[in-house]
């Protein structure tokens, strides 16, 4: 008889769980939201905020970057040493980039675009007086310093981050080109082979 009421609790206990899977309110929310209209409605909506967010994350990226990230082409410059000066280089020939500031990006680029003509006419005139000793440096930290000072002067805005020089090509003068053979018995370096 004791077994008989256990199972007859047991059985009153699975009776709502079941009930529960099978009820009519419950059937109707499964029903409502599991129908082939409501999957593609959902389907569509997340579809269309993805191509939303996909669409403004493009144009926003497209707005600061204009290339690479964060750098522009300035285009090729020349310089010329005066004959009167005394230095080992004759004239150079390099590119110039610069790298913007991450913050002021696009009002930087704005406003290079409006006075990029004067940016360029600075550089040559910074360029005219430069000396051959500019070059020397191998990283050229001066220069750099001196354009990058230039062109946040005339944008008229701390925009700048580096002033990139490329292509580099530099010739030097007749007074320092002397008779230079390089053979492979010749050691670049004051370290010579013993003989």
């Amino acid at each position: 008889m004791a077994e008989t009421a256990n199972q007859e609790v047991r059985g009153d206990e699975a009776a709502p769980a079941e009930e529960s899977v099978d009820s009519p309110g419950n059937k109707g929310l499964f029903s409502r939201f599991g129908s082939r209209k409501w999957v593609a409605v959902i389907l569509a909506v997340s579809l269309a905020n993805f191509a939303v967010g996909f669409v403004c994350s493009r144009l926003l990226v497209g707005q600061t970057s204009g290339g690479s990230e964060y750098e522009i082409d300035l285009g090729r410059f020349r310089f010329a040493a005066d004959n009167a000066e005394l230095g080992r280089l004759a004239d150079a020939e390099f590119d110039i980039h610069i790298a913007m500031l991450e913050h002021v990006d696009l009002p930087a680029r704005q406003r290079l675009e409006a006075h990029r003509r004067r940016v360029q006419q600075d550089i040559e005139e910074l360029l005219r007086q430069a000396h051959s000793g500019d070059f020397d440096d191998p990283t050229l930290v001066e220069l750099k310093r001196q354009l990058q000072e230039q062109i946040n002067e005339t944008l008229g805005l701390r925009a700048i981050a580096d002033v990139i020089i490329t292509d580099l090509q530099m010739t030097h003068s007749a007074k320092d080109a002397g008779p230079v053979s390089e053979t492979a018995d010749t050691v670049p370096w004051s370290e010579k082979p013993a003989s």
